[in-house]
């Protein structure tokens, strides 16, 4: 086991093991059999390490501005689709996502280390404990945990290099050429053979699905009986793995209903010998993968609760405490110690009532919602006041409507569209940042599954079930009088103009809108008539096709330096590709 461990981490760039206040059971920097062995201590360690490291700092060392765990990767998406940003000169994550100027450059390989650093600390705990059937049940929970993390990585992995039609003729002649439609990204497991390194190509959705689907269905069994502790929401129970089959299954069932030819691809490779070893998808349509969808995301639904207008506003626990009861997975800052520094991290770059980041008034590096999407949000959304009206920006006093921890000088330096969402640990503005900075982050709330279940039935069960779901999640928990009401013009309509929409608007700021934008084919339309996005980031994609810069390009670097068998996708060359929209 110990050679195993090691080469492993051969496969991978170097990074962070154990972070900050976590059990010293394990000291060394890779786990050796003789020291995890059948401990349940052990393994406790080596658990909490990978929780840990969805809040790693300066992991690879390179960009530590943007090293910071997954917050950051909520940033680096939010950035390129729903999130501009008023100024430029201390917003770390403008060059190069917000530019999107050099898709080769360094910085823009973050995900890629990140998440598969991810996955190798997931590897390490299913390689420590082996045959799950011969372990207790404290021990099968590490299993199923680890293997909601490696899902996890994979699946986002999976949905940012996979790469999509854009309409930009040379981009998409380049990826047929190259032969990358339908590829994903490469798989690293448990039972990797380290003489393959070289020759570890990117794998086809057909085999990522069943992948991805087999850790979840295996997490689903060792996690069966789990009840994780009260507050520890970084550790994965069994409704934690029903809210990713949710997500996957919508993934699966969009494509297959837009492309119903790689439906049949996928049921050709029912039987392929290579993917033996992994639990078919059990499907025959896309009808069958909504009705999933919509069935885990209900079991998730049951056992959780929107959160309140009150919950949401609240200046002191707002978006920070994973005590919420709509909160059903989580990253936690728990300690002192894990606070790294006083700027590096989520806060400084996007919660504006944190004193002492880049989003205060001294810097003006405040982060705002795109004004376009702001317009969709009607009066009656007791949201709406989660971001200033450009008719309130620069007042004083603070208007009552809204809720914020800043004085009325203070808040008159914000400017519109600012948003107010996430708060600093009970409301601390002071200039102690280790406190302010001990907070909590969602990675998955119960609202998501209100719209997963609400597109699914949607198209299993008719337009008029998908409005009532909808409708109904709205005006018993968002709308003030009960009053959203549309009419689209057809099922598209229906959940790209005003599904997907609402969805946006609920989940701002958590990283998530990317993958729907994607997966729907939206375009994001920067450059327009009085828009809020900076002068250099105004690019506009075309409809019924992905974005390019969505289409994240495969760096040759780390594992992939010795991959001869990697192909690349086209780099997106936004500024060649689309033209900055200059207001004409």
């Amino acid at each position: 086991m110990k050679r195993i461990l090691r080469n492993l981490a051969l496969l991978y760039i170097p990074m962070l093991i154990f972070v900050g206040c976590m059990d010293e059971a394990i000291p060394t920097e890779y786990a050796t059999a003789d020291q995890i062995g059948g401990s349940e201590s052990g393994l406790n360690a080596l658990s909490n390490s990978t929780a840990a490291f969805m809040y790693a700092y300066n992991y690879i060392g390179s960009v530590s501005s943007q090293e910071f765990g997954y917050p950051a990767m909520m940033i680096i998406r939010d950035i390129l689709t729903d999130c501009p940003y008023v100024a430029t000169s201390y917003n770390h994550f403008n060059t190069y996502w917000g530019t999107l100027a050099d898709f080769t450059s360094a910085r823009m390989r973050q995900p890629w280390r990140y998440y598969y650093t991810m996955s190798m600390n997931a590897n390490k705990t299913l390689i420590a404990i082996g045959d799950p059937e011969e372990a207790t049940e404290a021990i099968q929970a590490f299993y199923g945990n680890a293997l909601i993390y490696r899902a996890l990585s994979y699946m986002d992995l999976a949905r940012m290099y996979e790469y999509k039609r854009t309409n930009v003729p040379d981009l998409d002649d380049e990826a047929e050429k190259n032969g990358v439609f339908g590829l994903t990204t490469v798989i690293v497991d448990e039972f990797f053979n380290p003489s393959d390194a070289r020759n570890n190509p990117r794998v086809p959705f057909y085999h990522m699905y069943r992948f991805i689907m087999n850790d979840l269905n295996k997490a689903e069994k060792y996690l069966a009986t789990y009840e994780r502790p009260a507050k520890a929401k970084i550790r994965a129970d069994l409704s934690v793995a029903h809210a990713y089959k949710a997500r996957l299954w919508l993934e699966i069932a969009t494509r297959f209903q837009k492309y119903p030819a790689d439906l049949q691809t996928q049921l050709s490779h029912e039987d392929d010998e290579e993917l033996a070893h992994l639990d078919k998808l059990g499907v025959s349509s896309a009808a069958d993968c909504y009705k999933k969808a919509a069935e885990y995301a209900r079991l998730v639904i049951n056992k959780y609760t929107p959160l309140t207008e009150g919950q949401w506003h609240d200046v002191n626990n707002g978006f920070n405490n994973s005590d919420s009861e709509s909160w059903v997975f989580a990253i936690t800052i728990g300690s002192a110690d894990a606070v790294h520094n006083r700027v590096d991290n989520f806060h400084s770059n996007c919660v504006t009532e944190y004193s002492r980041g880049y989003s205060r008034s001294q810097y003006h590096c405040y982060r705002m919602i795109d004004k376009r999407l702001y317009d969709q949000i009607d009066d009656d959304d007791w949201r709406k006041v989660t971001w200033i009206d450009p008719d309130d920006a620069g007042k004083k006093p603070t208007p009552d409507k809204y809720h914020t921890l800043l004085d009325d000088d203070e808040w008159a330096l914000r400017d519109a569209y600012v948003g107010f969402k996430f708060r600093p640990n009970n409301g601390d503005i002071s200039d102690n940042y280790t406190n302010a900075l001990q907070v909590s982050y969602p990675i998955i709330r119960v609202e998501e599954m209100y719209f997963i279940e609400a597109e699914a039935k949607t198209y299993s069960e008719g337009l008029a079930s998908g409005m009532n779901a909808l409708a109904s999640f709205l005006n018993t928990h968002r709308y003030k009088g009960g009053t959203f009401n549309v009419t689209p013009d057809g099922i598209e309509d229906f959940v790209d103009t005003y599904l997907i929409t609402q969805k946006r608007i609920e989940l701002w700021g958590e990283g998530l809108a990317y993958f729907d934008i994607k997966r729907r084919e939206l375009a994001l339309t920067h450059g327009y008539v009085d828009t809020n996005y900076l002068p250099a980031n105004r690019y506009n994609s075309k409809s019924g096709y992905a974005p390019a810069w969505l289409n994240l390009y495969v760096p040759r670097e780390g594992e992939a330096t010795l991959n001869s068998a990697i192909e690349l996708n086209p780099d997106p060359r936004v500024q060649d590709n689309y033209g900055l929209w200059t207001g004409n």
